[in-house]
């Protein structure tokens, strides 16, 4: 049984044409970081809504360790959350933000609040700034108090709504392995809202990618990259040429040419063949031909639209190599770069 478990969950807002989320089915299991990645609007913070009982479904359960969590309030759920914003209280100390929920329902002696204070502060990477006042803080510091205020209370699950967004990427970076690390040795399960791809990959153990209030794949993130389930997966994580093909077995037919292709979640008969831009190679002497069309320099790497074989082709070549419009690319095709999802 999954530890959180969302089943056909639909949920439309008052006035609005379209639902927010139409069925929506999600599991997450104890201790993973589960991240939900999409486009703005596709319905991702809305289903952090539904889980925390900030929102009300119109019709599915959400089930949270074997409980159902239908009918609770959001104050009676084991659930944590952290927004993009911080929320801190300004005129309280670090430490007075950390404990405040424990503190003001008095649910620790002084003594255990203390020591529960002490062991957030060090694993929040907060040392010695316990009295300071959350209005001195640099923004990285005060999205770790924000972590260690939701974490103080033990929940059963984090809600994470794009709590990195409004971040420097450096610093980025450096929060994202500090939330692995804190989910390694805390083991709560973290449910993480973005719209950045490669943030998920960082951070999740599985990316659930939504669009238009449905999963479209939830899959570990190596497997977008190597095997998209369908052609939005595909162009959310960087797939560019969508070739028209044919399938039966292993064996996928194109314009380009012949490709083995294993795993597939095609089924036989017409499909897409997804090539990576960046799959050109043996540049200057493949076996293939294309012209150049267009030319995009993106720094150590340039980008050439190209007719190939009838197709149109964005091809990613590394700087050492140029070409001008009307020139002839020769190359071939990385196997390990190329896949086929179902025709749409």
């Amino acid at each position: 049984m999954p530890y959180l478990d969302l089943k056909d969950v639909v949920k439309t807002y008052r006035g609005a044409g379209e639902p927010a989320l139409r069925g929506l089915n999600l599991s997450a299991e104890e201790g993973e970081i589960l991240a939900i990645l999409g486009a703005s609007g596709c319905g991702k913070t809305t289903a952090l809504k539904v889980v925390s009982g900030l929102e009300r479904q119109d019709s599915g359960r959400v089930a949270l360790n074997g409980q159902e969590m239908d009918g609770l309030t959001p104050e009676k759920r084991p659930i944590a959350m952290v927004f993009q914003k911080s929320l801190l209280f300004r005129n309280m100390t670090v430490a007075e933000n950390i404990n405040f929920a424990p503190r003001i329902n008095r649910s620790m002696s002084k003594k255990l609040l203390a020591q529960k204070t002490g062991e957030m502060l060090e694993l929040m990477q907060l040392e010695g700034l316990g009295g300071k006042r959350a209005a001195e803080l640099s923004g990285g510091q005060e999205q770790r108090v924000s972590l260690g205020r939701a974490l103080m209370t033990e929940p059963e699950l984090l809600l994470l709504d794009e709590p990195l967004s409004a971040l420097d990427p450096g610093l980025k970076l450096t929060l994202e392995a500090h939330i692995q690390e804190v989910n390694r040795k805390l083991g709560t399960t973290m449910l993480y809202v973005t719209h950045d791809q490669k943030e998920a990959a960082r951070v999740a153990n599985r990316i659930a990618l939504m669009q238009n209030g449905r999963i479209v794949q939830c899959a570990k993130p190596r497997d977008f990259y190597a095997k998209p389930a369908a052609k939005p997966a595909a162009e959310f994580f960087g797939w560019e040429n969508f070739i028209p093909a044919r399938k039966r077995g292993t064996l996928v037919v194109s314009a380009l040419g012949e490709f083995q292709i294993d795993d597939s979640a095609a089924e036989d008969g017409g499909v897409l063949l997804c090539v990576r831009p960046e799959a050109a190679v043996e540049i200057g002497q493949g076996r293939m031909k294309a012209v150049v069309l267009s030319v995009i320099p993106q720094g150590i790497e340039t980008v050439y639209e190209t007719a190939c074989a009838g197709e149109r082709i964005k091809l990613v070549v590394n700087i050492r190599h140029s070409f001008n419009v009307g020139d002839e690319i020769r190359f071939d095709i990385d196997p390990q770069m190329v896949c086929c999802v179902p025709a749409e």
